[in-house]
C-alpha cells in the first residue's frame, strides 16, 4: 500500500515539474525581444574600410536623385571601402611607352659582288665583325677573262709604240682606241687605276687582281671563304654596313597609332647600357603595314652612332607624349568598361549611387579623359566599383541606365535634413550597452513614428578583420528612440544612423560611440 502511494506521489512531481518546464519555455518563445540586438561579428575578408573620420550628418536624397539608382548604407560602404571623387577639368597627356630595337641604316647597307668570274686566291677581311675603310683590300681574285683583258690591253700599248711613227694615221689612231677601249673594261671590272697604271708601268700581266672596299664599315656578312673557291657575278660575297649613322624600330600597338605622328618627339632609353643611358629623337617614318603576328606598326626614328656604342639588335625603350587637349578627367579605377559599352557610378549622396554611360576618350596613367555622360564637379565612385556593379545589376539598376528621370510622386515629400543626438550612452563600455537617441527633423522638430537603427563599425587593424554590431530601437514618444546594442571591444566606433518611414530612408547620420 505505501509502495503505491509513494509511486503516485513520484508521478504527480514528475508531472508538475514537467508543466513547469512547458510553462517557463512557453513564456520565453512568447515574450517580445523589441529593442534588444545580439551584435554580429563581420569577420570576413572583405575589402578594407575607409577608416577617415566620421562624417557629419548627410540630408536624404530627392525622389529624383533616388530614380535609377540603388542605395549603399554608409557602413556597407566603409565595409566594402567605396570611396567618391568629383570629377574635373584638367589637360590630359597620353603617355605612349613602347619597346624598341637598334637596327643598321638600310641606305648605308653596301653589297660586294665580283664582276667577274673567276677563283679567290687570297682574303684579306677575313671574318665577320671586321672594321674596313674605304680603299682597304677585300680579296684577290684570279679571271681568265680579266688575264686575257690585261693582255689585250698590253698588245694595245706596244701596238702604239711601233704605229706612233706610221705614216699611216688611221693606224696610229686605232692603237690608241684599242688602249682606251682595253683600260675601260678593265675599270668596268672593278680594276682600279692605280692597278691599270702599275700594269701599265711594269708591262706585266697579274694572275691575281686585288678588289676594294668602295666604303667604310663593319663586315656583317661573307661568302668569300677559301683560296680557290670559285665565284660569280650573282654571289654575294661581302655585306658592309656603316653603322655611323643607326636606326632605331619601336613597336607600337594598334590602340596606340592614332597618338602616333611623324616628327614627334621620342626617348629612347638604354636598359642595359649602364646608368639607363636616355637619346632624345623624333619619328622619322611610320611604316604603312602591320606585323600580322605581333599586330603591331614599325615606327622609325635616326641617330648618329659615331662612337659605335649602339649596337644591332640592342634593346631599347621608347617613351612618347600625345596632348589631347583639357577634358573631363577622372580617375582610371572609377571606369567601367565592359567591351561594349563604357559606364561610371554617379554618387547622388546619402548612400545613393547610380550608373551612368559614359564616353572616354583616352588614359593616361591614373586618369582617363571622357568626352560624353559627365560634368565637371559630380562626384564618381572609385573604390570598390566591382561589388557596386554586381549590387546595381542585381537590382535592376542597368535597367533604367541612361533614361530620363521620373519621380515618382508618392516620394515627392520624403527629402528632409536629420540630426541625432546620442543621449545615452556617453561612455560605453564593452558588453551590452542601452542606447537612447534623440531625433528630429531640418526644422529641429522631433521625428516620430519612423524605424531607427544604428550600427557601429571598426575597420580592419592590421591582421585583425573588420567588426560591426547592429540595432533597432524603439520608439518612446517625443522623437526619443531606445534600445540595446553590444560593443565588442574598448574602441572608438563609427556610428550610422539610419530612419526610415514606411521603408523608405528618409535620413542617415554619422557620429562617434567610445567605449573604454
Amino acid at each position: 500500500m505505501n509502495r503505491g502511494r509513494m509511486r503516485t506521489i513520484s508521478l504527480l512531481g514528475l508531472l508538475a515539474v514537467a508543466m513547469g518546464a512547458l510553462g517557463y519555455f512557453g513564456l520565453i518563445r512568447h515574450q517580445p525581444v523589441r529593442g534588444t540586438v545580439i551584435a554580429q561579428n563581420t569577420m570576413t575578408e572583405m575589402a578594407k574600410a575607409d577608416s577617415s573620420p566620421a562624417n557629419p550628418p548627410m540630408p536624404a536624397p530627392s525622389a529624383s536623385t533616388q530614380d535609377g539608382a540603388i542605395f549603399v548604407p554608409p557602413e556597407k560602404q566603409q565595409l566594402i571601402g567605396m570611396r567618391s571623387v568629383p570629377a574635373e577639368m584638367g589637360t590630359l597627356t597620353k603617355e605612349i611607352r613602347i619597346v624598341g630595337k637598334v637596327t643598321y641604316d638600310e641606305t648605308h647597307l653596301t653589297h660586294i659582288h665580283s664582276k667577274v668570274s673567276g677563283y679567290i686566291e687570297e682574303v684579306f677581311a677575313d671574318s665577320v665583325g671586321k672594321p674596313v675603310r674605304a680603299g682597304d683590300p677585300l680579296f684577290t681574285i684570279y679571271s681568265p677573262d680579266l688575264l686575257a683583258t690585261q693582255q689585250d690591253f698590253l698588245l694595245a700599248l706596244k701596238s702604239r709604240d711601233l704605229l706612233r711613227n706610221s705614216t699611216v694615221a688611221s693606224a696610229a689612231i686605232g692603237s690608241e682606241n684599242l688602249i682606251v677601249a682595253a683600260k675601260e673594261r678593265l675599270r668596268l671590272w672593278d680594276v682600279s687605276d692605280q692597278e691599270i697604271q702599275s700594269l701599265e708601268t711594269e708591262g706585266k700581266v697579274k694572275r691575281a687582281i686585288a678588289v676594294y672596299s668602295p666604303v667604310t664599315g663593319i663586315v656583317m656578312e661573307r661568302a668569300a671563304y677559301h683560296h680557290g673557291t670559285f665565284v660569280d657575278p650573282t654571289k654575294d660575297l661581302f655585306t658592309i654596313v656603316d653603322l655611323s649613322h643607326v636606326w632605331i624600330l619601336g613597336e607600337v600597338y594598334e590602340t596606340d597609332l592614332p597618338f602616333i605622328r611623324i616628327g614627334q618627339p621620342a626617348v629612347v632609353e638604354l636598359p642595359y647600357s649602364g646608368g639607363g643611358r636616355k637619346l632624345n629623337g623624333r619619328v622619322e617614318f611610320i611604316y604603312p603595314f602591320l606585323d600580322p603576328k605581333t599586330r603591331t606598326v614599325q615606327v622609325r626614328m635616326e641617330f648618329a652612332n659615331p662612337d659605335l656604342s649602339l649596337k644591332p639588335e640592342m634593346f631599347t625603350n621608347i617613351t612618347m607624349s600625345a596632348a589631347l587637349g583639357r577634358q573631363v578627367l577622372i580617375p582610371q579605377d572609377a571606369l567601367m568598361d565592359t567591351g561594349t559599352e563604357q559606364y561610371v557610378f554617379v554618387d547622388k549622396g546619402n548612400g545613393y549611387v547610380q550608373p551612368r554611360k559614359v564616353k572616354a576618350s583616352a588614359d593616361s596613367g591614373d586618369k582617363v579623359g571622357i568626352q560624353e555622360g559627365l560634368k565637371p564637379g559630380e562626384r564618381v565612385v572609385t573604390g570598390a566599383n566591382f561589388i557596386v556593379d554586381s549590387e546595381s545589376r542585381l537590382k535592376g539598376a542597368f535597367a533604367g541606365m541612361g533614361a530620363p528621370s521620373q519621380a515618382p510622386a508618392a516620394a515627392a515629400g520624403a527629402a528632409q535634413s536629420i540630426s541625432v543626438e546620442v543621449l545615452e550612452p556617453k561612455t560605453a563600455k564593452t558588453g551590452m550597452n542601452p542606447i537612447r537617441l534623440l531625433v528630429k527633423d531640418a526644422a529641429g522638430k522631433p521625428i516620430t513614428g519612423a524605424q531607427v537603427e544604428v550600427g557601429l563599425f571598426m575597420p580592419q587593424m592590421g591582421a585583425m578583420a573588420p567588426m560591426n554590431s547592429k540595432g533597432t530601437l524603439t520608439e518612446v514618444g517625443n522623437g526619443l528612440y531606445t534600445g540595446q546594442i553590444e560593443v565588442l571591444m574598448a574602441w572608438t566606433w563609427q556610428t550610422t544612423v539610419t530612419v526610415r518611414k514606411n521603408g523608405n530612408v528618409i535620413g542617415v547620420a554619422q557620429t562617434n560611440i567610445t567605449a573604454r
